[in-house]
């Protein structure tokens, strides 16, 4: 149904795509193929076309067959229209146990890339009939179909999608052996409620391959990033902790790597021969692809496999530095105010002189770094002012008390997030930070520093420095490029919007030079440089980079890293690469 595009995130697979994902997971003509959600079947339909090709040699004809399970029954009856030659069972596959269906050889799928916690504000009318998890029948309402089992549902995190639970439960029915080949969005890769699915993967299966592409955006319709990801079931634990994994990061479009026709011959070899260069078994760098090989053993739930996927050799090679400490070991990462009203705690100059607010009673604020175009902030530049109560000061006869209790009248104080304190009003104040960060990053890299005592808006993080620690020499770290390369390898891009999002704790495992070792002239060198830089105007990050100011500031910490020539460049390289493939990736 047209209406499940944006209902469940369904999106019809790119012939390139498909087409990749059919070539590492059927590898015989015999092979039993399921789609666990087949949609109008036009992954069965390539499937078909590749068993065909399998079966064109004189080895075996092709005796395999194929199985799709499709929910709609309307989507099922045009799927098995389109390919006679396989079965359709119009069910939904998570409901499904190993009685009613057997065991394969292969699965592909482009599963849902619905998130768990929006199913129950979809607006789709044939969605409203879908509870997310099962339950004891309910008297009320009875029509309602449960979408995930209670077994299956207590597998994941909550926040899961339902593309994780399509591939927890894909694992019933796989043979031992068999390959799964899946479309789906990257984000478990890297975030916290990834934890669960990568340790289900790496308990149940030699990760074969994991396969995004740096140039091109598979879904140009789905708020998404997407990867693909080719797992092989293995029960045997020694044979999975010595697989060798392959993370590739393709440099070219797919169109460009494989003829552009559905059938022919040099289609299928050009597959065939793709397949073959990015399975190597090293590491490898080509104008084709990056492919990074590491022994399964070595990746860990915990772990961002996104970072390991995307990072350069330069990065993996000095992310143990012994003079790199995370940011966390010399810094503490504080978000700035959240208020449950920024209308009424944030105070616009007019609203200041209608009420005539106390001096003592603000502070001067930034909401955001948006127009800001130098490294160097003062209250100046601040927006706003924050409105800052004690919680027992006496109000009798203040500006700021009349201006709460006309808040009051507008019903502020009933906001979930205020109606949490006592009183209302007031909040824990923060103590100021002298560096700040954007929770979110777009165009420009860049960390202000701040000459007088701001706060901040909870879109920003502050940068709260141990003491005595060289101020301005770790803003020239945090403006250098090894730090932005860090952020792009460690952020998120959401729902291919392009914009960069930092969590905190991602930001506080960034290594830097640890500033506790610096010598007095690296101190100095790196002052001078913060200097120079903050003389100029922000620009792009990519414009910056010609700048002889920051030239010279990233050419000091480059010395301090002891990097080489050529390490240097591939810095420079890596952080363009990233920057380009997050803008040009944008809907």
């Amino acid at each position: 149904m047209e209406s499940n595009k944006y209902a469940l995130g369904q999106f019809e697979t790119p012939l390139d795509v498909a087409d990749l994902l059919m070539c590492m997971a059927i590898r015989r003509p015999a092979d039993r193929v399921l789609d666990p959600g087949c949609g109008d079947g036009f992954l069965l339909e390539r499937a078909a076309a590749w068993m065909h090709w399998l079966a064109a040699s004189p080895r075996e004809p092709i005796s395999g067959t194929l199985l799709g399970v499709e929910r709609d029954p309307d989507t099922a009856i045009a799927a098995q229209q389109r390919v006679p030659e396989a079965r359709i069972l119009n069910r939904n596959f998570l409901g499904l146990n190993q009685e009613d269906l057997a065991s394969f050889d292969a699965i592909i799928s482009n599963p849902p890339y619905t998130r768990a916690e929006w199913i129950g504000h979809l607006e789709d009318e044939n969605v409203h009939q879908l509870a997310m998890f099962s339950w004891e029948e309910d008297p009320i309402e009875p029509e309602k179909i449960p979408l995930i089992s209670h077994n299956l549902s207590t597998t994941l995190s909550g926040r899961s999608g339902l593309h994780a639970y399509y591939l927890v439960h894909c694992s019933e029915f796989l043979e031992e052996g068999g390959r799964l080949a899946f479309i789906l969005p990257n984000g478990w890769l890297d975030v916290a409620y990834g934890v669960e699915l990568k340790q289900f993967l790496l308990d149940h299966y030699r990760i074969i391959a994991v396969i995004e592409s740096a140039v091109e955006r598979w879904f140009e319709e789905a708020w998404i990033n997407t990867c693909i990801l080719v797992l092989e079931k293995c029960s045997n634990l020694p044979r999975r902790q010595g697989n060798l994994v392959r993370l590739a990061r393709l440099k070219k479009p797919l169109h460009q790597l494989l003829p552009n026709t559905t059938a022919s011959p040099q289609r299928f070899l050009a597959l065939e021969h793709l397949v073959d260069r990015l399975f190597q078994g090293q590491s490898t760098v080509t104008d084709e692809a990056a492919v990074h090989v590491k022994e399964q053993r070595t990746l860990h739930p915990e772990s961002k496999w996104g970072m390991a996927l995307r990072s350069p050799m330069v990065f993996r090679h000095y992310r143990d530095h012994l003079n790199l400490a995370p940011l966390k070991m010399w810094a503490q990462v504080q978000r700035g105010y959240t208020t449950g009203a920024n209308e009424f705690f944030y105070l616009s100059p007019p609203v200041i002189e209608e009420w005539g607010i106390e001096k003592k009673f603000r502070q001067p604020l930034l909401k955001s770094l948006r127009g800001v175009d130098h490294l160097l902030l003062s209250a100046e530049n601040a927006q706003y002012e924050v409105l800052l109560v004690p919680p027992d000061i006496d109000l009798k006869d203040t500006a700021a008390g009349r201006y709460i209790r006309w808040g009051e009248e507008q019903g502020f104080h009933l906001r979930r997030t205020c109606a949490g304190r006592d009183p209302w009003y007031s909040f824990p104040i923060q103590n100021l930070a002298p560096i700040v960060l954007p929770k979110g990053i777009w165009h420009r890299h860049f960390a202000p520093l701040l000459t007088d005592k701001v706060a901040v808006d909870q879109q920003l993080y502050q940068i709260m420095l141990f003491e005595y620690l060289p101020l301005k020499a770790i803003a020239a770290l945090m403006n250098s490029v090894w730090f932005a390369l860090q952020l792009e390898l460690r952020g998120r891009v959401s729902f291919g919007k392009g914009l960069l999002w930092l969590a905190a704790y991602e930001l506080e495992e960034v290594q830097l030079p640890d500033p506790r070792l610096l010598s007095p002239e690296q101190v100095l060198r790196l002052e001078e440089a913060f200097d120079l830089l903050a003389e100029n105007l922000l620009v792009d990050s990519l414009e910056e980079l010609n700048n002889p100011a920051r030239q010279a500031l990233d050419e000091a910490v480059f010395d301090i890293l002891g990097f080489t020539a050529q390490e240097r460049i591939d810095t420079l390289n890596s952080l363009i690469e990233r920057l380009n493939s997050r803008w040009q990736n944008v809907s």
